[in-house]
């Protein structure tokens, strides 16, 4: 959503401006070479020059985004306007520069205008909702959100934003429907299901958490704290061998996880399994945890208390 702003003088030069004079022609083959310094230059010139100074402004301004020269891409998407008050892009891009620069009054502002010249625009119908998420205004940015996810059903942004605000609002029934509704192949798959197991897990349903946490991991694997935390709620739901035998398959892919050797010893630990404790202790130790040393020494003492009883 916070892409840079895409320049668009090769379609608009290509179409109506074919009888542009030597200075746009020069800033566009500098544009395209990378040579944004001298692009905006030479796009100054041809604005200068009368070679259609709301494109020559347009583009100066997106060059200007390139950079990260943010106030300078607003001062020409200003004047820009100024000269095609009627230029969707323009706006949009202005909205997505104050966004950049966290000015969510003017964003919002922006945002409205490009949504008063095309209304369902998916680009910035997300700036708006994005926007009035991070000013606090849950309402409008929930029914913005919703919006979104009618009219573009795939956009899987606005399912895990509505899910956050409706958990934050407390209504954890909302945002599991959400969740629930998230389109399958989404990028956020993995996050989703995390986040499905929070909510489960708070509810105390510590199946559904585990199995959540099972298909979170099935996206991702390389998030390894979803598997320590899937070890750990199979501990606390009483299926402590599954908890262990879960922990022992994941040292085998991750054998310098400390903390999954250090809760896999304190899991045999407490099932009075000193031997595969010692073991994971160890391991846990190796590679540098603290709680390991303590571990060791609580197996010492058993063993030495087993030996004065017999």
């Amino acid at each position: 959503m916070h892409a840079k702003p895409a320049a668009f003088f090769a379609f608009l030069a290509a179409s109506s401006l074919a009888h542009a004079a030597n200075y746009m022609d020069q800033a566009n083959e500098k544009y395209n070479e990378g040579k944004t310094i001298q692009a905006i230059e030479l796009y100054k010139k041809a604005a200068l020059a009368g070679e259609n100074p709301a494109l020559c402004y347009f583009n100066m301004a997106n060059a200007y985004f390139q950079i990260d020269s943010l106030p300078h891409s607003i001062v020409y998407y200003k004047a820009c306007i100024g000269y095609a008050p009627e230029f969707f892009r323009a706006h949009l891009n202005l909205a997505i520069a104050y966004h950049s620069l966290d000015d969510i009054g003017a964003c919002v502002a922006s945002a409205r205008r490009a949504l008063d010249l095309e209304p369902n625009d998916e680009k910035a119908l997300l700036i708006l909702a994005a926007s009035y998420r991070r000013a606090g205004a849950y309402p409008e940015a929930i029914a913005t959100f919703e919006q979104i996810a009618l009219l573009y059903p795939a956009n899987d942004e606005s399912y895990v934003a509505l899910a956050e605000m409706n958990r934050e609002l407390g209504d954890h029934e909302g945002a599991v429907e959400w969740l629930l509704r998230y389109p399958e192949g989404g990028r956020n798959e993995a996050y989703v299901n995390i986040l499905l197991a929070d909510i489960y897990e708070n509810k105390g349903d510590l199946q559904r958490a585990v199995y959540h946490l099972n298909l979170a991991y099935e996206k991702d694997d390389t998030n390894k704290w979803v598997l320590y935390r899937k070890v750990l709620l199979l501990e606390k739901s009483g299926n402590e061998l599954v908890a262990l035998e879960t922990a022992r398959r994941g040292l085998e892919n991750r054998p310098s996880f400390a903390e999954l050797a250090l809760l896999a010893g304190n899991i045999s630990f407490n099932l009075e399994k000193h031997n595969d404790a010692e073991r994971y202790y160890t391991v846990a130790r190796n590679n540098g945890s603290a709680g390991a040393v303590i571990g060791l020494e609580n197996v010492r003492v058993v063993r030495l208390q087993q030996a004065e009883n017999d």
